[in-house]
C-alpha cells in the first residue's frame, strides 16, 4: 500500500492567485506537462481564469487585512506507482471522496476552483479554497495553524479519505521535504535555459588598396586608402566583439555542463533512495496486509461468541495471567531462599574453620573458642553433630557468672562467632535468650565473688 499526499500552499496576494491559475489552466508555459494530453484535464467550478478568479473575488470579504491568506491551494494525489496502477474510475473516485472532504471542512461555497491534472506524470487533484470561518472573516489560522493542525489534518484526511483507496498516512514526525512546482520550474530552467547568442558576424575586409605608380593620380588612391583604414578598424572591433560573444557562450556551456552533471548525481542519489523507500515501503506494506488478515480472523472469530461468553474468557484470561505472576513470584522467592540458605551455609562453614582462631583471643572471644573446640573435638569435627545453642549458653554461663563480662559484649561474641547465628534471623533469638538467662548468671557471679556485677 501507498501513501496518501495532502500539500497546502498560502497565496497572499492577487498577483500570487492570478499566477497560480495560469499554471492549473496551463495558460503559460508548463515543461512537466504533455500537452497533447490535457484534454484528459478536469475542471470543476471554472473553465478559464478569468471565471476562477471572479469566483475567487466574490467569496473574499469586504475587508481585507493586509498580511491575510486570500486562499489556500490544496494538492491531492498519492504515491506515483500507486496512483498509476488506479483506473482511471479508481482515481476519479478517490478524488471525488477527495473533493467531499475538502466541502466538509472549509464549506462547499468557499472551494471555489478545483482541477485534476492528468497531462502530467503523476494523477493529482489541486483546489482554491478561500479560508472563510465562522464569522464570515479570513482566517487561515482556523484551519492550517500550527504544525500540531497540520499533522492533525494529515492524519483525518488518510483516516476518512486515503484508507478507503488502498492509500495510507505517511510516517509521522518525517524529515522529508518535497519540491514546490515553483522550485522545480526554477532548477528545471536553470538546467535547460539557452546559450547566449553569437550575433556578431565575422567581418570581411578586403584587401589593401595598391599605392599607385610615380605617374598615376595619387588623390583617389588616397582617399580609397583612407576608406580602407576606416574599414579596418570597424572591422577589428567586430572581431573582438565576436571573440567576447564566443568566449560568453563557451562559459555559458561551461557552466550548463557542470549544472547537467551535478543534476545527474544528484537524480541517481534520488533514484537511490526511491529504491530504498520503495523496499522499505514493500515491507511495511506485507507487515500491513498481514496485521490486516490477523484482524480479520480475530474480528470472524470473536463474532463466533457471545458477549457474556467474551466476558467469562476475558476473566479466565486475567486468572491466567495473574496465576502465571504467582508462578514467577514463587520461583523467585523460591530461588532467592535457596541463595539465601547458600549464603548462611556458607557462612557457617567459615566460622567452624575460624574457631581455631578465636583461641588466641581473650574474654568471651577465648571462652567460646574453648568450648567450641573441644564440642568439635567429641564430636570428630562434625559441626552438624553440636548443639551450638547449647554451647551458646555454656558460654554466656561461664563468661558472665565466672569471669564477670558483659552481657552486651558476650552477646556480640556470639553473634559474630557461633555457627548458629550465621543466619540473621536468629540474632533477635539469641539477643533475647541470653537476656533472659543473664540475671541468673549475675547473681551467681556477685555471691560467689562477693562484689557486685560490673565492678572493676
Amino acid at each position: 500500500m501507498g501513501y496518501v499526499i495532502l500539500r497546502t500552499q498560502k497565496l497572499k496576494s492577487g498577483h500570487a492567485v492570478r499566477r497560480s491559475l495560469k499554471h492549473a489552466f496551463r495558460e503559460q508555459d508548463t515543461p512537466n506537462a504533455d500537452a497533447s494530453r490535457a484534454a484528459d484535464n478536469t475542471h470543476i467550478g471554472a473553465t478559464n481564469v478569468t471565471q476562477a478568479l471572479e469566483r475567487f473575488n466574490e467569496r473574499l470579504p469586504d475587508k481585507v487585512r493586509s498580511n491575510a491568506v486570500l486562499a489556500i491551494e490544496y494538492l491531492i494525489t498519492g504515491s506515483p506507482e500507486d496512483m498509476q496502477g488506479k483506473s482511471r474510475q479508481e482515481q476519479d473516485a478517490y478524488f471525488d471522496d477527495s473533493l467531499k472532504w475538502l466541502e466538509a471542512k472549509h464549506g462547499k461555497e468557499n472551494v471555489v476552483y478545483v482541477g485534476i491534472h492528468r497531462d502530467e506524470t503523476t494523477p493529482h487533484l489541486y483546489a482554491y479554497v478561500v479560508p472563510i470561518d465562522e464569522r464570515g472573516k479570513l482566517n487561515c489560522r482556523t484551519f492550517l495553524g500550527g504544525a500540531k493542525a497540520l499533522t492533525q489534518m494529515q492524519t483525518d484526511f488518510a483516516q476518512n479519505v486515503g484508507q478507503q483507496h488502498g492509500l495510507l498516512r505517511g510516517i509521522e514526525g518525517s524529515k522529508a521535504r518535497h519540491t514546490s512546482i515553483q522550485q522545480y520550474y526554477a532548477r528545471a530552467n536553470a538546467a535547460f535555459e539557452p546559450l547566449p547568442v553569437v550575433k556578431t558576424i565575422p567581418p570581411k575586409l578586403r584587401p589593401e588598396p595598391e599605392k599607385p605608380g610615380l605617374f598615376a593620380g595619387k588623390e583617389a588612391w588616397k582617399n580609397d586608402h583612407d576608406k580602407w583604414l576606416r574599414e579596418k578598424a570597424t572591422a577589428g572591433r567586430l572581431a573582438e566583439q565576436r571573440k567576447a560573444e564566443i568566449k560568453a557562450q563557451r562559459d555559458a556551456a561551461v557552466v550548463t555542463a557542470r549544472r547537467h552533471q551535478a543534476q545527474a548525481k544528484e537524480a541517481e542519489a534520488l533514484k537511490n533512495k526511491v529504491d530504498d523507500l520503495k523496499t522499505s515501503n514493500s515491507r511495511y506494506a506485507t507487515k500491513m496486509r498481514a496485521l490486516e488478515v490477523f484482524a480479520r480472523d480475530l474480528k470472524a472469530i470473536a463474532q463466533l461468541f457471545t458477549q457474556e461468553e467474551i466476558k467469562v474468557a476475558e476473566m479466565r484470561r486475567h486468572q491466567q495471567i495473574e496465576e502465571r505472576a504467582r508462578q514467577v513470584e514463587l520461583e523467585r522467592q523460591k530461588a532467592a531462599d535457596a541463595a539465601k540458605a547458600a549464603s548462611i551455609e556458607a557462612e557457617a562453614t567459615k566460622r567452624v574453620q575460624d574457631i581455631q582462631k578465636l583461641l588466641q583471643g581473650g574474654g568471651a572471644t577465648h571462652t567460646f573458642g574453648m568450648k567450641a573446640a573441644a564440642a568439635l573435638r567429641e564430636a570428630n569435627g562434625d559441626a552438624s553433630k553440636v548443639d551450638w545453642k547449647e554451647i551458646e549458653v555454656r558460654v554466656a554461663h561461664e563468661a558472665i557468672g565466672q569471669h564477670g563480662q558483659t552481657l552486651e559484649n558476650v552477646t556480640k561474641v556470639l553473634l559474630e562467632h557461633s555457627p548458629a547465628c550465621s543466619n540473621p534471623d536468629a540474632h533477635l533469638m539469641l539477643r533475647s535468650a541470653i537476656q533472659d538467662i543473664a540475671s541468673g548468671f549475675k547473681t551467681q557471679y556477685e555471691q560467689e565473688n562477693d562484689r557486685p556485677y560490673g565492678a572493676n
